[in-house]
């Protein structure tokens, strides 16, 4: 691993982008989440994803200048066509239009369809909290997971956030469908290492913990067995259904790459109907209970999903975010 200040990412990734046509602004602000996905400890969709971005800039997957279109509108609901935009811009894009409509409307939700990955899905549900409302969202991605009984992938690990303000850190969940996301299973890859708990099938069939085993079956393991392959469904029935867009198995057909996606965002406007420090109470009520919690001697901190986040920020601003130097080395070369 090697050390990469945030500000000397940016700026490289700025300079890339331009290089192949992005608008400045838009350049500045696909550059800034993706450093800063790094830099907040999800590495698997920060840095570690950008020559991929690149990548499909170049094959025309990604169109730089393109924004979403809007496709009709009823009450506290909008559907857009994404126009195959940067998933980052879109999505913001999104979230943000779901705020505004929250806050007249006390709920706002947007569809889109035929966007791109967003990358850190968590990076939604902050700014949800950051424009004080709670905000939920999702994603479905190509087939890359087995119904359960099944052998060959015919769902997406579609993730889901729900994300809550809270004053010593927003509470924020986001997960994937499968055990492990797929990012993280090339983190691992890339360090050699073994995941933490069974992650999927082998090409024997047999569950194992080797991250390059289920990158070449594709069988990821759903959280919760059927259970998460059931959500993992609904979900992408939501968002492709909403958006009238492509669902995981229509996203399937496209070919082995993934673009074209569905994607779902609601924001809460919980406080226009809350006095004053309620919410806030309860939510810490709930915390100090969970971390009441007694260790089960396995040395692992208990927290709140969300809470490690502010840390780990201050650690890689003032030491530097760590890159694997492959990953380093790719992104440098697309400079040449």
């Amino acid at each position: 691993m090697i050390k990469i200040q945030a500000r000397e990412a940016r700026e490289r990734f700025e300079k890339i982008l331009r290089g192949r046509g992005v608008p400045v602004k838009r350049a500045a602000k696909v550059a800034l989440e993706m450093v800063r996905n790094s830099l907040e400890g999800t590495y698997s969709h920060g840095i570690n994803r950008f020559a991929r971005l690149v990548e499909y800039i170049d094959k025309g997957y990604i169109r730089p200048e393109a924004s979403p279109r809007l496709l009709g509108a009823m009450g506290a609901f909008e559907r857009y066509d994404g126009e195959l935009g940067f998933g980052i811009t879109n999505a913001w894009f999104c979230m943000g239009r779901a705020i505004e409509i929250a806050k007249t409307q006390g709920i706002g939700c947007v569809a889109i369809g035929h966007t791109n990955h967003w990358l850190r899905a968590a990076t939604y549900g902050y700014q949800a909290c950051e424009a004080g409302m709670a905000g939920i969202c999702w994603t479905n991605t190509r087939p890359n997971m087995p119904t359960w009984g099944a052998l060959d992938p015919h769902l997406g690990n579609n993730p889901l956030v729900f994300a809550f303000p809270f004053s010593d850190g927003d509470v924020v969940v986001d997960m994937a469908m499968s055990q492990f996301s797929y990012g993280a299973l090339e983190v691992a890859a890339l360090a050699g290492k073994q995941m933490e708990v069974p992650a999927g099938m082998d090409e024997k069939g047999q569950i194992t913990t080797d991250p390059g085993a289920v990158f070449k079956t594709r069988r990821a393991l759903p959280i919760g067995y059927w259970k998460g392959a059931a959500l993992s469904f609904a979900l992408d029935i939501f968002a492709g259904g909403l958006s009238l867009g492509n669902t995981t198995s229509a996203v399937g057909r496209l070919g082995t790459d993934e673009y074209s996606l569905s994607q779902v965002f609601i924001a809460i406007n919980y406080r226009a109907a809350t006095p004053e420090g309620v919410s806030e109470e309860i939510v810490r009520g709930a915390v100090d209970d969970l971390l009441s919690s007694r260790p089960d001697g396995s040395g692992k901190p208990i927290v709140y999903p969300g809470q490690r986040m502010r840390a780990t920020r201050e650690k890689n601003l003032r030491e530097g975010i760590p890159v694997n130097e492959k990953v380093w080395d790719d992104i440098v070369n697309l400079e040449r």
